[in-house]
């Protein structure tokens, strides 16, 4: 290595590194260091640079691989005889069984009752073990991703780096599942367990409260605010679907109710036109309304799903339409110009399914596996035509009392484009992820609510991230910070 040593006197090129993990000197340096008694505590552990090389670091790395590999065969041969003692134990058979007199069927279900209270004890025992075992290697993770992002030489633009959001105020509230802004974020309208609506003015990331509507009978799951007119859309668990108007006395007001889903509404979209309207429901259907008259009909609906379906995402071309749902599919509907209608295109099997998806653009969307640490990138593939998965995106999943809580609804994903960011809930965590002039995405910053009942929306330039959690018991507002 042709680098003089820091001692300025020494002026000699470094030949030695030090490995002791106790060393407080500088681990670099020359042989004028040896000669002055460096690092002579534990000379054992100096050696020449030029034999420290990546044979070695890989060396050291595989003995630790090898060794968890012991560790995990152990741990699945003893999973493997415990789940037969478990199967199999106290097992007798009918000949056997027939055969004993009453004192000793009486010790065998005594024996049995036994058994039963010291096999739920073990296996409480075994899970909260596991779930720290699981906790310590998501910690484990993150800190060497983290470490991957802060090492020298990773070229991680600055720009990414100091992008977050930074929490400006918190008002307490009752659940409010659903938040929408208007195109130029002066207003805020929460939608409520309750079933209620409140309309707000937001400015400078200020709320102040002016109205409150009560069109639904039910909780409210999800919202829309149009951008081309003063009106907004509410999908209710009363399986209806209302629009407010800003009548002329500057109040909202009910211009339409629609019905026609068996089940809670539980996401609503609409083409950059404003002229079709998509709702998805938990009665697994899909239904497209379009305007007749100044009023809207259902047009079509489309089945396909064997399950509720949890969110869907109109591309921005708005022919292109992607779902997704318990039954472990994401289905991609096409517009069909010449029949005038909706056709399914595309039906890509996960392998856990989902509550989050989100067009990027017309070849891109992402998808958010339940319970996973990874957010999944699908491209459009330019010769078959068809969507498939090319990245996977580190992201928080953070932690919880109730660990085996699944996560919630009502909180779907969200592009914005001004800021080039996803906004991504996957458990307790609110995850920021950024996407780069490479179509490359990476996760810039991961709010851990240590909660999963998060819901929330960013406003549509990106400068505020409006969240509600049940362990605040508030509206928290953050402010994007350069």
């Amino acid at each position: 290595m042709n680098q003089n040593c820091n001692i300025p006197d020494h002026e000699t090129d470094v030949e030695f590194l030090c490995t002791n993990e106790y060393c407080k000197d500088f681990r670099i340096f020359c042989f004028k260091c040896l000669q002055n008694e460096k690092h002579n505590t534990h000379i054992k552990d100096v050696q020449k640079i030029k034999d420290y090389g990546r044979e070695q670091i890989n060396r050291s790395d595989e003995d630790l691989v090898q060794d968890l590999e012991k560790m995990i065969d152990q741990i699945f041969h003893l999973f493997f005889t415990f789940k037969e003692e478990l199967k199999f134990g106290y097992q007798i058979s009918e000949e056997e069984l027939n055969g004993l007199n009453l004192i000793q069927l009486n010790d065998l279900l005594c024996s049995k009752i036994k058994f039963r209270k010291e096999k739920q004890s073990l296996i409480q025992a075994i899970q909260k073990n596991a779930e720290n075992m699981i906790e310590t290697m998501y910690t484990g993770l993150n800190e060497f991703t983290q470490q991957q992002y802060d090492r020298p030489g990773k070229k991680v633009k600055q720009e990414i780096k100091t992008l977050k959001f930074d929490l400006i105020d918190q008002i307490q509230d009752q659940q409010i599942n659903s938040f929408i802004f208007n195109q130029d974020g002066s207003l805020m309208v929460g939608g409520y367990e309750s079933s209620k609506i409140q309309v707000f003015n937001f400015k400078k990331g200020q709320l102040k409260m002016i109205q409150q509507l009560n069109f639904h009978k039910k909780s409210i799951y999800c919202q829309y605010f149009m951008k081309k007119t003063n009106e907004f859309l509410s999908g209710s668990c009363d399986k209806s679907i209302s629009i407010s108007y800003l009548n002329n006395d500057q109040k909202w007001d009910l211009k339409q109710r629609l019905e026609g889903h068996q089940g809670g509404i539980n996401c609503l979209v609409m083409n950059k036109n404003e002229d079709l309207l998509i709702s998805s429901s938990d009665d697994m259907l899909i239904k497209f309304w379009t305007k007749e008259n100044e009023l809207w009909e259902c047009s079509q609906t489309i089945g396909g799903h064997s399950s509720f379906v949890s969110c869907i995402s109109l591309n921005e071309s708005g022919n292109s339409l992607i779902s997704c749902s318990k039954d472990s599919q994401i289905l991609i509907h096409q517009y069909d110009q010449v029949q005038k209608m909706w056709i399914l295109g595309q039906t890509i099997r996960i392998k856990q399914w989902g509550r989050r998806l989100c067009f990027i653009n017309d070849i891109i969307f992402a998808f958010q596996p339940e319970k996973k640490e990874q957010m999944h990138i699908y491209h459009l593939d330019n010769v078959e035509q068809l969507f498939v998965k090319t990245q996977e995106v580190l992201v928080g999943v953070g932690s919880e009392r109730k660990k085996n809580r699944s996560c919630f609804w009502f909180f779907p994903q969200q592009y914005v484009q001004s800021k080039q960011i996803i906004l991504n809930k996957n458990g307790c965590c609110v995850n920021l992820i950024k996407k780069d002039s490479n179509n490359d995405f990476v996760t810039i910053q991961s709010i851990d609510f240590q909660t999963k009942a998060i819901f929330g929306r960013m406003t549509d330039d990106g400068e505020y991230l409006i969240t509600w959690d049940d362990r605040s018991g508030s509206i928290q507002i953050r402010q994007f910070i350069e």
